[in-house]
């Protein structure tokens, strides 16, 4: 195959966040590359259990779109999607390569390359590259639209962006916490005769958004479609994440400009599974990220947010996967 275009799928699933990574390594590698969007039925944990190498798991739509021929490489990430592409694998007689992102959760050895972030407590192997950041398929934002490019025009600047992740299984954003950090960035914003713009995600409760709005006295606004948050992205001068987001955090981070994490707080379960003093060595936990950006001193909060030069990981990411290929990705 030496010389020939590889073959590239690019599985991608349910979550917003993780296609974005998926989509933008692939297109860091500056070749062609495939789809296929994988959909589950609701026994995939069953399967995935007893049939580890098999797309049992999947619907019978999304079994279908996988046919011969068969990828050089299979671009996945979470847990579902590792039996297809093990399977894939399989059914290309071991020719196809497997690159996985983020946590894997079986042994890294499966797999021809993992790309993993530091919330995840992946063995450090020859083929496991730990990047510092997520990818982000965002470093490159699009041109507003002429809708876009006026709305954000008739709000003073600077441009104050707090953007909303919400619960995840360990951790719980607290309402207290939340207003707090809405009325200093909103003082922040009148006292330099600026705005405060609010980015949801999908998993931002509404109760969140309108604690805000009300503890902003009204100052914030919110974004709610009007703009594509890498239009957002592009045009903010602060950034303010909750803490619970590795992915948003990584994008505003790369901007160069200055960002503030909104705290949060393990939930009950998290507070039993990863332990009140310190990381876990064992489960997926955002304090490991906490501690990177603390020693690279890019940890700001809401009162002190601060800025740095970092280099895009999307550059790694995108070599280690040209060097697994070899001159099948030219």
């Amino acid at each position: 195959m030496t010389g020939q275009p590889s073959r590239i799928w690019v599985l991608l699933g349910e979550r917003r966040g993780d296609n974005n990574q998926l989509l933008g390594l692939a297109e860091a590698l500056g070749v062609p590359f495939e789809t296929r969007t994988i959909t589950y039925g609701w026994w995939w944990w069953v399967m995935l259990n007893f049939f580890p190498r098999q797309p049992f798991l999947l619907t019978g739509k999304a079994r279908r779109t996988l046919q011969p021929p068969w990828p050089d490489l299979v671009i996945g990430i979470g847990r579902r999607s590792v039996a297809v592409s093990r399977w894939i694998k399989q059914q290309s007689g071991g020719r196809t390569k497997i690159v996985r992102l983020g946590n894997p959760r079986v042994d890294s050895r499966v797999f021809d390359l993992v790309i993993t972030t530091p919330q995840y407590p992946v063995p450090r192997k020859d083929n496991v590259l730990a990047l510092p950041f997520a990818i982000s398929r965002n470093s490159k934002p699009p041109k507003p639209t002429a809708d876009e490019a006026h709305w954000l025009a008739s709000l003073p600047r600077p441009h104050l962006l707090v953007c909303l992740g919400g619960p995840t299984r360990y951790w719980k954003l607290v309402e207290a916490d939340v207003a707090r950090a809405s009325e200093a960035i909103s003082r922040k914003a009148r006292e330099a005769g600026g705005s405060v713009i609010i980015a949801t995600s999908q998993r931002t409760p509404a109760s969140t958004a309108k604690v805000i709005e009300r503890s902003s006295a009204g100052s914030a606004v919110l974004a709610d479609g009007r703009v594509r948050f890498p239009v957002l992205l592009a045009d903010a001068d602060e950034y303010y994440v909750t803490a619970d987001s590795v992915s948003m955090i990584s994008e505003t981070l790369l901007t160069g400009r200055p960002v503030g994490l909104i705290p949060v707080e393990l939930n009950a379960e998290g507070k039993l599974a990863l332990g009140k003093v310190r990381p876990s060595g064992s489960k997926r936990d955002i304090r490991r990220f906490w501690c990177e950006l603390e020693a690279k001193g890019l940890r700001g909060t809401v009162e002190k947010p601060v800025s740095g030069t970092i280099a895009d990981p999307i550059e790694a990411a995108a070599e280690a996967v040209k060097r697994l290929l070899g001159d099948t990705v030219e």
